[in-house]
């Protein structure tokens, strides 16, 4: 399939695979196995996240991760054995003596094994996703069937959710202010559509292996080789891993400022062209896209900017105080979104979206551009590299 990776072979290998041993052992046995192993994975994915804890975050994530797994994997043992032991009673009783209904029971084996392979890549995927190996991380966020199944399925249950946030290890920073009160979300979808065009193919995903985790992000390209994204994107990390265009690249930072949250990462071989920043700040209620990887996932998101504030606030560590110009923009902000820009229908960047309102739905907060600009000027021609400071995490 056009766009696929290896671990869309992967996932359709292991899904026929389900199919074939479904049609063999039949409906009962599958659901015995459905039944033992999604229950323990259920419990365990809640369980040991509370219980198995290390000082080293990479081992405990890993750990974690194992332990549910195997779980998982040996109450799916035990489910089969019992499921063959009713199957087969079964098979010697009623269906000995109607080979239609034998012969039903045994091709209906694979819809349920089919079924649970998908929930199986669709829940694996979120967990693997976000465990401390780049590589495969990305791949697993690249793959077309994840996509699609992240796309199409519902919000991951909050078993898996609390899971996933044990192992990213630098969460969004969120902030407390209360937006201009706006009845409706009416915004200009010509706008939205032009700001993507212009300003889609510079923007890029950021993902690295970092306190003991995954953290992921967004950014875009502010100057030649450059990446602008948020300093809590980066937090504790060394090698910042920039994907664009199924390509990897190794970020330099070269600017990191947690009172501001904002770093700038130097690129070696990325070709994407810079985006324009706004020099000033733009007027209230112009439309934007707000544009990022969103769960590792490409998304343009319609976006008005509701009111500016010049607010006084602590770092990203929770410290000092520290003075900053940014946006209230009404719209949809999900963890992955952080480090991407918001950009105006002429293709011009307005600010960089930081974090989300934790009690007003669909509201975001975004750095203007002028403090993206004062960075640039600052730091935008150094090749050195400088320190992203400590983890967020514990």
């Amino acid at each position: 399939m056009f766009g696929c990776n290896w671990i869309d072979l992967v996932i359709i290998v292991l899904l026929a695979g389900v199919v074939a041993e479904g049609i063999r052992i039949g409906v009962l046995s599958q659901l015995f196995v459905i039944a033992g192993f999604f229950s323990v994975l259920f419990i365990s994915g809640w369980f040991f996240p509370h219980v198995v804890r290390f000082d080293d975050l990479t081992l405990r994530t890993v750990i974690n991760a194992a332990l549910v797994l195997l779980s998982a994997t040996y109450a799916a043992m035990r489910s089969f054995d019992l499921g063959q032991k009713i199957h087969w009673s079964f098979r010697q009783g009623k269906l000995q003596k109607n080979r239609g209904l034998e012969t039903a029971e045994t091709i209906l084996g694979s819809l349920p094994g089919l079924a649970a392979g998908v929930m199986l890549v669709w829940l694996l995927g979120v967990m693997v996703g976000r465990l401390p190996f780049v590589g495969l991380s990305n791949s697993v966020n690249d793959a077309r069937i994840m996509q699609e199944l992240t796309r199409r399925m519902p919000p991951v249950p909050a078993v898996f959710a609390e899971f996933n946030g044990q192992i990213n290890p630098n969460a969004q920073p969120y902030v407390f202010l209360q937006p201009r009160p706006q009845a409706t979300f009416q915004y200009d979808p010509a706008a939205v559509q032009a700001a993507a065009g212009k300003a889609t193919a510079s923007v890029v995903r950021i993902t690295s292996f970092s306190c003991g985790g995954v953290a992921a992000g967004s950014g875009f390209v502010v100057a030649p080789a450059l990446v602008a994204t948020n300093a809590h994107v980066v937090a504790g990390s060394r090698r910042p891993i920039i994907k664009y265009g199924g390509n990897s690249y190794e970020g330099v930072p070269i600017y990191f400022d947690a009172g501001l949250d904002l770093a700038l990462l130097r690129v070696q071989g990325l070709t994407a062209a810079p985006l324009e920043l706004a020099p000033r700040n733009v007027a209230l209620d112009t439309t934007v896209a707000v544009l990022g990887y969103p769960g590792g996932n490409y998304r343009v998101a319609p976006g008005i900017i509701r009111d500016t504030r010049a607010t006084a606030g602590a770092s990203i560590y929770d410290q000092g105080n520290f003075g900053r110009g940014i946006y209230l923009v009404q719209g949809q902000v999900d963890p992955g979104s952080s480090g991407g820009p918001i950009v105006m229908q002429n293709g011009r960047v307005a600010g960089i979206v930081f974090s989300k309102s934790t009690d007003v739905p669909n509201v975001a907060y975004a750095l203007t551009s002028v403090h993206i600009g004062d960075a640039l000027r600052q730091a935008g021609t150094s090749h050195r590299r400088v320190g992203t400071g400590a983890c967020m995490a514990e």
